[in-house]
Order: structure tokens, then sequence, then C-alpha cells
């Protein structure tokens, strides 16, 4: 199985622990915006790939995914969740699993005051938050 990290930055003890798991039934895929990422030199290969919040960044992931028969998407950047998250359907239909919440529970937990909203009403125990 071919698994694909976005956003891998500088994580390339993660991209180790992943071509561990796969034990050579599979490659370890990355992407990240920055072309210097130090877990490139990781990976089974690496691609440059377009900002997150550029009009063609999911296109470029689904390509990416179809020409490299990557099944398996997981995001190692927060920011990345809720992209990813809204367009996870389109993944699922060339068959790529996207390792990601639902988007409103992602859209919670990227907002301190939704979180605290959330922890309240599931009558969580929390300690008081405020806006400024």
């Amino acid at each position: 199985m071919n698994i694909l990290l976005t956003s891998v930055g500088r994580r390339g003890y993660l991209v180790q622990y992943f071509k561990e798991a796969l034990n050579g039934l599979g490659k370890v895929y990355v992407s990240n915006s920055d072309s210097n990422s130090a877990a490139f030199k990781y990976a089974d290969e690496y691609v440059v790939s377009p900002l997150i919040y550029d009009n063609h960044y999911i296109d470029f992931l689904l390509n990416y995914c179809k020409k490299n028969n990557i099944k398996l998407l997981i995001s190692l950047f927060d920011i990345d969740l809720y992209v990813l998250a809204c367009n996870k359907s389109k993944f699922e239909e060339i068959g790529v699993n996207v390792v990601v919440s639902d988007k409103e529970f992602v859209k919670i937990c990227n907002d301190k005051w939704f979180t605290y909203n959330y922890l309240k009403d599931n009558k969580i125990e929390t300690p008081k938050t405020f806006l400024s």
C-alpha cells in the first residue's frame, strides 16, 4: 500500500516509522510546499506541492494520488486538516482513504472558543474561557 504524508516538513522520523511499518509492501510518498523540507530525504518519493490554500492544492493531490496509486493520505499539519476534510469525498471516489475527522469536528478543534463551547455542551469539565 502506498501512503502519502502531506505537509511533512521536518518530520523525517515519521516517514521512517511508516516505512518500517510497510516493511517493503508499499512506498511512503511525502509532499510539502517548501522544497527544502528535511523529511524529503527519508521518503521513497517526494514532491513539492502548492500551498494548502492554493486553488490547485486539492487537484494537485488528487492527481498525485492517482499517478502513484496512493491508498492512504495523512496530513502532518493541523491547518491542512480542514481543507482535506472538506474534500474527503473526492479522495474516496478515487480509492484514497484520508485520515481526517469530520470537517465540523476539525472546525471545532481549530478554534479555542468553539472547543470550549463543545466541551461545555457535552458536559466535559473545562476551565472557564472568555473572549477578549
